[in-house]
């Protein structure tokens, strides 16, 4: 089963199979977190609409100091 991870620091987006730990290629960040978002739902997106996604993603998950 596929799944979808996002990096909380930078945005970026990877999935992956089999894999619980997942790290950021583009910022380093050594944990991803997992997405409710399906395989199939992510792979019918087009770019805009991901860019949307992690962007409601952060805004939602990202606390405010």
């Amino acid at each position: 089963m596929m799944k979808v991870f996002i990096c909380p620091k930078c945005g970026w987006m990877r999935t992956v199979s089999r894999r619980k730990e997942v790290e950021c290629f583009k910022c380093d960040n050594r944990e991803m977190v997992l997405t409710k978002l399906s395989f199939l739902d992510y792979s019918e997106m087009n770019e805009q609409q991901r860019a949307d996604y992690v962007e409601s993603w952060q805004f939602l998950h990202t606390k405010n100091t």
